[in-house]
């Protein structure tokens, strides 16, 4: 018996023993793993560059920002030393996966994007922490593709941060926000959302460069060169630009090409990025013919057809083209135009009647009297009349009521047949509510004034 008890007692011992070593074996293993956002993720891609930053531009921001969903992290690189990132910070995205597609669906857009406004802390609701910044969403392809919705911001908070816990928005903690608010620069600082980060040897990252650079110059010679046929094989068979398709575009090249006797184009400060599938190619361009010239920044997106790039579309922000006219030409329609202008009180009380007419069948939700109003080359915030008309058509079936209030309304006349007008616009739409500075060009078009462009700044964070 006494044996017995001596066995089962070293028995216990031994187990226990054995219990204890394997626990503190599992304890110097879990010591010997890094912490989530810190080398762990460095040592993965070890040597590797991330993937959609094929190009940076010589000139412009130093940064580009990186968000991986899946990591619930923003991850910050500069141009000179992409092999890791100078900052990473934890963030919120979306509480629901996938590609935003449409408002109210709580996800958080996937593609390349720019910011284009800052909030402070006075101009926000205090869920928006203290800082917030405006992406370009939806961009020229999410519009092309269907894609919907708008206000998706990076923004502080004021609770704790929480992974996947937004309604579409980057957001981050308030000392992060103001963190990364040194890296940003309006409307230069790219920032790419993917699913997953992917990452790349830079090898690899240099031939795709490579290849979309020399497609680039291809497509330029072949351009200037008035190869018309040689210029439409870049382009997708579902390319869009405006209102043109492959056809019409086509069509529109090969008359300018037989309109000039020479047309010359010059690239420079070109940047490159990718992101599923998608790339998108920004550069200055300077077009001139012998009639005109232009200078701008063109956006070129291009997607994978099989192993080739093909332009699926094309987009160009410039001032007004000025014709290359002769001074005494010139003087002599300025002078023309000056003698059939009307009084300036007559013109300003047509635009205030004009005005007025355009707000109420907005605020009526009568969109055929509402783009009556406008003038057939109007574009705004990227999008051409056609876009135009299908953006306020979908924002009519969202809202049951609308009301349009526009105070401190001026207006200047250029010429007898252009005018701008400036005023406060206070927008309400159910219980959304924005107010802002708006800015209108007009054009006349017969005996009737139409709207050119629409430019828009908001003057506080909209209210919903």
């Amino acid at each position: 018996m006494n044996y017995r008890s001596a066995l089962n007692s070293w028995l216990d011992r031994r187990s226990s023993l054995c219990m204890t070593l394997r626990i503190l074996l599992l304890i110097i293993l879990w010591a010997a793993l890094p912490t989530a956002g810190s080398a762990s993720q460095k040592g993965d891609h070890d040597g590797l560059v991330p993937a959609p930053f094929l190009k940076w531009p010589e000139k412009g921001s130093d940064h580009a920002i990186l968000v991986d969903k899946s990591q619930q992290k923003v991850l910050i690189y500069r141009k000179d030393a992409p092999t890791g990132p100078v900052k990473t910070y934890a963030c919120s995205t979306g509480e629901n996966d996938g590609k935003k597609s449409r408002q109210n669906d709580r996800k958080t857009p996937e593609g390349i994007y720019f910011f284009v406004n800052v909030f402070e802390q006075k101009d926000l609701a205090p869920i928006y922490g203290t800082r917030a910044f405006p992406l370009d969403y939806p961009n020229p392809v999410d519009r092309r593709e269907g894609r919907d919705g708008y206000g998706i911001w990076f923004h502080g908070l004021n609770k704790p941060l929480k992974p996947r816990d937004t309604n579409g928005c980057v957001a981050l903690a308030n000392q992060d926000i103001e963190d990364l608010s040194s890296y940003i620069r309006l409307n230069d600082t790219p920032v790419v959302i993917s699913s997953k980060a992917e990452f790349i040897e830079p090898a690899m990252l240099n031939k795709e460069r490579e290849e979309l650079e020399n497609l680039i110059e291809e497509w330029r010679k072949a351009w200037e060169g008035k190869q018309v046929d040689r210029y439409m094989s870049y382009y997708s068979p579902q390319f869009t630009s405006g209102k043109k398709n492959w056809k019409e575009w086509k069509e529109y090249k090969t008359r300018l090409a037989r309109q000039y006797r020479e047309i010359r184009v010059q690239l420079d400060n070109l940047a490159l990025f990718k992101n599923d599938g998608t790339a998108m190619a920004v550069f200055n361009q300077q077009y001139s013919t012998s009639a005109f010239d232009s200078k701008g920044i063109k956006r070129l997106f291009l997607q994978q057809n099989s192993s080739q790039w093909k332009i699926v579309g094309e987009y160009f922000d410039t001032p007004e083209e000025r014709p290359v006219i002769a001074v005494v030409k010139k003087a002599v329609q300025e002078e023309k135009a000056a003698t059939v202008k009307k009084p300036a009180s007559t013109a300003s009380a047509e635009i205030k009647s004009f005005i007025e007419a355009w707000r109420k069948a907005w605020e009526k939700k009568d969109l055929k009297a509402y783009i009556s109003c406008y003038d057939a080359g109007f574009s705004s915030r990227g999008m051409d009349l056609n876009e135009w008309r299908k953006h306020r058509e979908g924002l009519n079936q969202q809202h049951q009521t609308l009301a349009i209030e526009l105070k401190d309304i001026k207006i200047r006349e250029s010429s007898g047949d252009a005018a701008t007008v400036t005023f406060i616009q206070d927008y309400r739409a159910d219980e959304y509510r924005d107010l802002g500075f708006k800015n209108i060009l007009l054009t006349k078009r017969g005996a009737h004034w139409k709207i050119k462009k629409e430019e828009w700044r908001a003057l506080r964070k909209p209210r919903q």
